[in-house]
């Protein structure tokens, strides 16, 4: 996981300033929203990888091979169907309709724009079937096999975009060559299996109306997350390049990649965490569950904290250096991204305890209204501030449909007293904005040295202005204990182990 997220940084912190230097400004902003066109695809799977995944997990742990077979080709002939009957229906949509006019797309040709975005349409489409392929290592306990097929294919498209970028290929050009790594990994993985595991390969024979109704029940709550997160990332691109331009699409997109960074980071910690806490639920560890809440609340916070305050400071030049100078930065557009990431920190920690223990049903609706609101506040104030309307916007519908709910949701599942844990959550949020920032506003005065080691001072300053206020404010006392005891034990523990290893 650690690795994919690596790769996913560096190909954004490689391929913006390269896009910025070999294309117009307003033709990679128009790309930016055709993929946000085809990403609004992803939708289609209504869940219904997350339900299957779960279901064939629980089959194979329970040898009931039949179900295996029976759910895992019903899931495979409702992809495929999908995959189908969308592709084509977009392409003959986008054919006989200005839907991509309507988006703002004026730079890139129309002939040349309907076959980027029915090809990178149908990448997303066609990745639904071929993840069948890949779960099957994740429902015989092989998870690191699907990771780095996952892997390789980012590592895959990395490559190619470097490649035609560098050789100065068009839209056209990239789209057709992003879709190779995906169709690799897809035969590379369906010929893996047929020579080590060829009898828990997906075979339409065993599909059954009778196991696609079955997968729809758990999915569609799933889906309505998937759903809203493709919103409330994508939505405002749609917005921006209808009403602003394309110029405007790349400010945006790339404003928004510099402070997601360590949200980035934060979803690789909650990716890792699920299955543990998956199976803290499952055998009724609740008091360990509710010390696991308060602390990744804080963990996240505190890391959020500490990045936005160093680059609240330091985020002009860090532009100015990554894009060679041909993006100017809006600094409070910036500003405003790490606010919402901040604030965004607490209740998308406790998120994670509702979905690992499949009680999500409230918090798919709080997702929905946290993709919604922004987009209609973004929609009526774009005009009159600007892009400034998109992170406002967002700070706006979270504020309303999260920060309360999801957490006193998760509270109430967890069994912890709310009101208690609210007010010394948001205090500790409080002091971990404030500290952090004091602590960034000396760094960025006093900081010495050439830009990157600059940057370092100020973050490590920042770090440690945010793990003193949490340390201090955030956690409750009793926390505090916990977690000093659990060190000594840890630290006495490989003491012990070096000592026997010496004896």
């Amino acid at each position: 996981m650690a690795v994919g997220q690596l790769l996913n940084i560096g190909g954004n912190l490689v391929l913006v300033p390269l896009f910025l230097s070999r294309w117009p400004l307003g033709v990679y902003g128009e790309w930016m929203a055709l993929s946000a066109v085809a990403a609004y695809f992803s939708v289609t799977d209504l869940g219904m990888n997350s339900a299957s995944a779960n279901s064939l997990v629980a089959a194979y742990a329970r040898h009931d091979m039949d179900r295996y077979r029976r759910l895992q080709g019903s899931a495979m002939a409702f992809f495929l169907s999908v995959a189908l009957v969308a592709t084509a229906g977009f392409g003959i949509l986008t054919s006989v309709t200005p839907i991509l006019a309507s988006v703002g797309i004026r730079e890139i040709p129309a002939p040349r724009a309907f076959w980027v975005a029915w090809i990178l349409a149908g990448k997303v489409l066609w990745q639904m079937p071929a993840g069948q392929l890949w779960n099957v290592y994740r429902t015989i306990g092989r998870l690191p096999t699907m990771l780095w097929i996952g892997n390789l294919q980012s590592f895959g498209l990395l490559a190619v975009s470097l490649v035609v970028l560098l050789l100065r290929g068009g839209v056209l050009e990239l789209a057709v060559w992003s879709a190779v790594p995906m169709l690799v990994a897809a035969v590379g993985t369906w010929c893996a299996l047929r020579f080590s595991h060829a009898s828990l390969m997906p075979k339409l024979t065993t599909c059954r109306i009778s196991g696609i109704r079955e997968l729809l029940r758990p999915s569609l709550m799933f889906g309505l997350i998937m759903f809203a997160t493709v919103l409330s990332f994508q939505g405002p691109v749609i917005i921006v390049s209808r009403v602003l331009g394309g110029a405007a699409v790349a400010l945006l997109v790339t404003t928004r990649t510099l402070a997601n960074v360590i949200r980035t980071v934060v979803m690789m910690l909650n990716n890792t965490l699920w299955p543990e806490l998956t199976h803290l639920d499952a055998i009724g560890a609740s008091e360990t569950l509710r010390l696991t809440h308060r602390l990744t609340a804080v963990c996240f916070t505190m890391l959020s904290a500490a990045f936005a305050a160093a680059l609240w400071f330091e985020g002009p030049e860090v532009t100015t250096v990554w894009t060679r100078g041909t993006l100017v930065l809006d600094v409070w557009l910036l500003r405003l991204f790490l606010l919402v990431l901040v604030l965004q920190a607490p209740w998308l920690a406790s998120s994670l305890f509702t979905i690992s223990s499949s009680r999500h049903g409230n918090l798919a609706y709080c997702y929905l209204g946290s993709a919604v609101l922004p987009l209609v506040a973004s929609a009526v104030l774009i005009r009159p501030i600007g892009l400034l309307a998109v992170p406002f916007g967002t700070l706006l519908g979270e504020a309303i449909a999260c920060y309360h709910f999801v957490v006193k949701d998760t509270c109430r599942v967890l069994n912890e007293d709310y009101p208690r844990y609210a007010v010394r959550l948001w205090a500790g949020v409080i002091a971990m904005l404030l500290g952090p920032w004091g602590a960034g506003w000396l760094g960025h005065y006093f900081a010495f040295g050439p830009a990157p080691l600059r940057w370092l001072e100020v973050g490590s300053m920042t770090t440690l202005a945010a793990l003193l206020c949490a340390w201090g404010v955030a956690l409750p006392k009793n926390d505090r204990v916990r977690l000093l005891h659990w060190l000594r034990s840890k630290s006495s523990s490989q003491n012990g182990a070096s000592v026997s290893v010496l004896a």
